[in-house]
This record gives C-alpha cells, structure tokens and sequence, in this order.
C-alpha cells in the first residue's frame, strides 16, 4: 500500500498507526525501556496528514469515525486474546481501566473517557446488531467529543489514544517482536 493510499483508506491508516505503535513498543522493550516508549513524531505527522486530508475533502467527521472504529475493534481483539477470551476477564479489566483513565483526565476536555465510551460500544456489539445501530452508538459520543474549529485536534486526540493502547497490546500479543508485528499488520490490510 502506498503512503498515499494509507493517509486516504480509514483502514490503511488504522494499520500504519498500529504498526509504528506496536514495533515502536517492540523496540523499547528490546532495548530494556521501562514505560512508553518515546514520542513517535513520525506516526504523529502520518495521522494529523490522514486527517487534514478528509478535513479537506470534507470527509473528515466520517473517515475519522472509521478510523476510530477500526482502531477501537482492533483493541478490544487484543486485549481479549490477551485476556485468554474470557468475556468475564474482558469486562472486568474494560471497567478498570475505564474507571483508571476517567479518574487520571480530570481535565477541561478529556479523550480518555470518550474513547472508553466507544470502546464499550465496539467491545458489547454482538452479532444480531444492525451496522446502522452500532455506527449510530459510536457517532453520538464521537460527534459530541467534537468541538467546532476544533475537530482535527478532537479526532486526532481520541485516534492517538487508541493508537497507543492498541499499539501496546498488539506488541504485547506478538511478544515484541517487530517483524511479526510488520506481518500481522501487512496481512490485516491486504
């Protein structure tokens, strides 16, 4: 996939911001690194370039979205193989980590707790849910978490926390191993 496909394709650039993500967490434990690894200036600059593109084009409210769509599906895949598909096991830690992320924003305008909302959207959709219903879930606290003249620094916020969960969990599943990381994410975007 070209550079410019991924900054236009929701899912291309969902991958791109995993892969950067989670080889990025590969190579700081690789190296010893305690906590996150350091800013990823380049995965930063991938996806405010995806999103000023849709802001462009007007598309920005529905790619964005996606985006966080695929990004929050992806998370909840992880975190549930890493939690041994035990759905009582995911619950648990979705409420943990929701009640952590709510309590550390405290602040004017927190992502956090927006992207546990539409996490809980993604992570609850069972099968019998109409696509309409579950895009109407996710774009209610989405569109609301928008402020006007702010919507790319808002998405990008939301898209970035997702990212680096995500990331996190997805180097964890393929046990910080940077080229397994490349052919997972290689083979989710054929």
């Amino acid at each position: 996939m070209t550079d410019t496909t991924a900054r236009s394709d929701p899912r291309g650039v969902a991958f791109a911001l995993l892969r950067m993500t989670a080889q990025d967490e590969a190579t700081h434990h690789a190296a010893g690194g305690d906590g996150p690894p350091p800013a990823n200036m380049t995965m930063y600059g991938t996806l405010t370039s995806a999103l000023r593109t849709w802001q462009d084009s007007g598309t920005l409210r529905p790619n964005a979205l996606l985006l966080i769509e695929w990004l929050a599906t992806e998370w909840a895949g992880y975190r549930r193989q890493l939690l041994g598909q035990d759905q009582e096991r995911f619950d648990s830690w979705l409420g943990k980590f929701g009640d952590e992320v709510s309590l550390g924003q405290r602040h004017a305008h927190p992502a956090g707790p927006t992207c546990m909302e539409l996490l809980t959207v993604v992570a609850l959709d069972r099968s019998g849910d109409r696509p309409q219903e579950r895009a109407a879930r996710l774009a209610i606290p989405f569109l609301g978490y928008l402020r006007a003249g702010s919507e790319l620094e808002d998405a990008r916020e939301i898209a970035l926390s997702f990212a680096l969960w995500a990331g996190a969990d997805l180097s964890a599943l393929m046990q910080d191993d940077a080229d397994r990381i490349a052919g997972y994410t290689a083979a989710r975007t054929r």
